[in-house]
């Protein structure tokens, strides 16, 4: 019991200093802001980097997130999670970086998103892999894939939450997110 006492008192000790340095943000202070980026900056970098899968973009995804966050911290209200907020910025932020890349979305049509899910791989849960093989591997995968994918199985979205996100429908969601896997097993295969 004493043991919880003393996360919670952690962290709402982090919580207050973090407050500190976004009202100290608000009123321009170019050291809060600085001392807010390095706190914050490699969490959204990897956030950037499995959208975009390429750490120069990833980069410039994460730069100008926190470009955005420094100037809308007006935005962000008291109380709320900071680092969701912050993720949430960073997410659409990488995701309008893959945009400008690609050139639209593809709507699927109703017939086309009824898939098989039978001829998923049956040995797939016995496949072991090591992480460094699926960031690889997930580098390959076409953009509309691999920007599916990291939102559901490492952003934490879901498939609705993807769909309002890309404008598309839920069940194109889906779809995309089974041959991404499909796809993403057959790389590390191969």
């Amino acid at each position: 019991m004493q043991r919880l006492h003393l996360h919670v008192r952690l962290y709402k000790q982090m919580e207050g200093s973090t407050a500190k340095l976004i009202e100290r943000c608000r009123h321009g202070d170019r050291s809060a802001q600085l001392n807010l980026y390095k706190k914050y900056a490699q969490r959204l970098y990897l956030a950037c980097l499995r959208i975009v899968g390429n750490s120069s973009e990833a980069e410039e995804a994460m730069q100008d997130s926190f470009l955005k966050v420094f100037t809308r911290l007006d935005q962000y209200q008291d109380g709320q999670c900071f680092e969701a907020w912050l993720h949430r910025i960073a997410v659409h932020t990488a995701i309008d970086y893959v945009r400008r890349k690609t050139q639209e979305w593809v709507e699927l049509s109703e017939n086309m998103t009824n898939i098989q899910t039978e001829d998923d791989h049956p040995d797939e849960e016995d496949i072991l892999y090591s992480v460094a093989q699926i960031k690889e591997a997930a580098a390959k995968l076409p953009p509309g894939y691999r920007i599916v994918l990291s939102l559901y199985l490492f952003e934490g979205y879901d498939m609705e939450e993807i769909g309002s996100i890309l404008n598309i429908q839920s069940s194109s969601v889906r779809t995309q997110y089974l041959r991404a896997k499909r796809k993403l097993l057959d790389i590390i295969r191969n």
